[in-house]
């Protein structure tokens, strides 16, 4: 029994199609490269240097003249005395760029572990353990952190598409019958219509087609892995012939 686990898990690795899973992990990086560096470019445009953030937190401190007082509240009212009002980046609806909405749908499950772009990325994630919030002054130190966390990105998109053009859930030779072919024809589509100013809003649309594609992946894997689980499960009961 060991021996057939043994000789199903090097069939498994040695039935790897490394040209595909290379193949498919050169064009989503292609892909994904133009966006992130135009987003570096825009933080880089308004990035601010630390003495222009001493003047501008100088200017914002700048003492205000002296107001009347306020009458007291409306004794009739307790209620409302003292009522405040906070605001949470984490709890507002965020409006993506089309180039990022490109990116987090084309390579979701990288994205998802970088946090990339997410205004709160979770603190496991390698944008939570670097920064935490997004929120702040685009600062040099800011710039380099967003660096990094590009860097990271671009290599966990790497991995990805070489393990899931390496091992397809899918053989088929219609391109559009597999989530990995179709979800990087998407992202083609999407990136090289967000690099068009006038109409890269229209990005959006594939970007989404490839975002529900994931769920038809994730879909897949599921049940892979049950009939795989099955199939051991069967074969570990099953008598030993004599």
């Amino acid at each position: 029994m060991g021996g057939h686990t043994s000789a199903i898990a090097s069939g498994s690795l040695g039935a790897m199609n490394w040209q595909r899973g290379l193949l498919l992990a050169g064009i989503n990086l292609a892909v994904a490269a133009p966006m992130i560096l135009m987003m570096e470019a825009s933080y880089q445009k308004y990035a601010l240097t630390q003495d222009e953030i001493m003047a501008k937190t100088a200017r914002d401190f700048i003492p205000k003249p002296t107001e009347p007082p306020t009458p007291e509240p409306d004794q009739a009212k307790p209620e409302q005395a003292g009522e405040t009002v906070t605001f949470s980046p984490c709890e507002m609806l965020a409006h993506y760029p089309p180039q990022v909405v490109a990116v987090q749908a084309a390579d979701m499950p990288s994205v998802a572990l970088v946090g990339w772009e997410y205004v709160c990325p979770a603190q496991w994630s390698l944008a939570g353990r670097l920064r935490g919030k997004m929120t702040g002054p685009r600062t040099p130190l800011w710039m380099e952190t967003q660096r990094k966390i590009d860097a990271g990105l671009c290599l966990f998109i790497a991995v990805q598409w070489l393990l899931m053009g390496g091992f397809p859930l899918v053989r088929t030779r219609k391109w559009w019958a597999d989530p990995g072919t179709f979800i990087t024809a998407c992202a083609a589509a999407a990136g090289a219509i967000a690099l068009i100013p006038v109409v890269d809003d229209l990005a959006r649309l594939p970007a989404l087609i490839a975002g529900l594609a994931w769920l038809w992946w994730f879909g897949l894997l599921v049940w892979k892995a049950l009939q795989f689980g099955w199939r051991m499960t069967t074969a570990w009961l099953m008598p030993r012939s004599s």
